[in-house]
């Protein structure tokens, strides 16, 4: 079964705005920024948007206001909502990249979220890179996994009782090692959407776990690669494309590249990029 193919019933591709969605991040309390792009995605016609909430931010003074407001601003959009940032007074190693000190505070959470946004998304992104140890510090504090895999294990079993369609954050680099142990805890079971990560040619030649465009395969061969362990489920590019800064020159530039990293991915069988 290809679970990426992009074909509807009647064997048509659907046109790319079904599939193609935009990736912002806003900081705590820019309302600049949530106004201004709001009204180009609007202007560009893009239907989906990934955003999130930081679970840190959201316990600051005046958080909830902040995010009730930005999930107004962005109710023309199906969103699909990232929840990660643990509140650093309450992780392991007062982080927001470290683990919660009572791992069930992350599905306490996403239960909160679900409270008070349900109407307002489409489905939950469950953390951001973890496998990327800027994001969830495994070296320091989970090097087994299992603290991950229990923190995120209870946040997606409550969201699918509560009717909430759950996509693990995706992963970068795309490992199918990383992915066959969640299954081997447990986590993919009540999982419906694999998300993962590439920047094929964004980052220097000796920066590790990144994908480098002369042992670039093409995405069909990425996606292809890990769906042969994601037990059936969709697999989504959450995030991708190239940054316009360009780090040897020091300059913006790299307009036309980043174009043509979001063609070729437009170009091959993933559902949803």
């Amino acid at each position: 079964m290809d679970v990426t193919r992009n074909v509807n019933e009647s064997g048509r591709t659907p046109p790319l705005q079904h599939r193609m969605g935009i990736c912002q991040w806003f900081h705590f309390e820019d309302y600049e920024s949530v106004e201004r792009t709001t009204s180009l995605l609007r202007d560009l016609k893009v239907r989906h948007l990934r955003t999130g909430i930081s679970w840190a931010d959201f316990l600051r003074p005046g958080g909830k206001e902040w995010y009730d407001w930005q999930m107004k601003q962005l109710a023309h959009f199906e969103i699909l909502l990232s929840i990660w940032h643990t509140p650093p007074s309450i992780s392991e190693g007062n982080s927001c990249s470290s683990p919660p000190k009572r791992l069930r505070d992350y599905a306490d959470f996403i239960d909160t979220v679900i409270n008070e946004y349900q109407d307002q998304f489409a489905a939950l992104e469950l953390w951001n890179e973890p496998n990327n140890k800027l994001k969830w510090n495994f070296e320091q504090f989970d090097p087994q996994w299992r603290k991950f895999a229990e923190m995120i294990g209870d946040a997606a079993c409550w969201a699918k009782q509560r009717g909430i369609k759950t996509v693990l954050g995706g992963m970068i680099p795309v490992d199918h090692h990383w992915l066959n142990l969640m299954e081997w805890h447990g986590v993919l079971k009540f999982i419906d959407v694999v998300g993962i990560h590439a920047f094929p040619g964004m980052w220097w030649a000796d920066h590790p776990n990144w994908d480098w465009q002369q042992k670039w395969q093409g995405w069909n061969e990425k996606v292809a690669y890990i769906s042969e362990h994601a037990g059936g489920r969709p697999v989504w590019v959450t995030e991708t494309g190239i940054a316009t800064w360009d780090l040897a020159l020091k300059r913006i530039s790299k307009y036309e590249l980043q174009v043509k990293m979001l063609e070729e991915v437009s170009k091959s069988n993933v559902s949803r990029f």
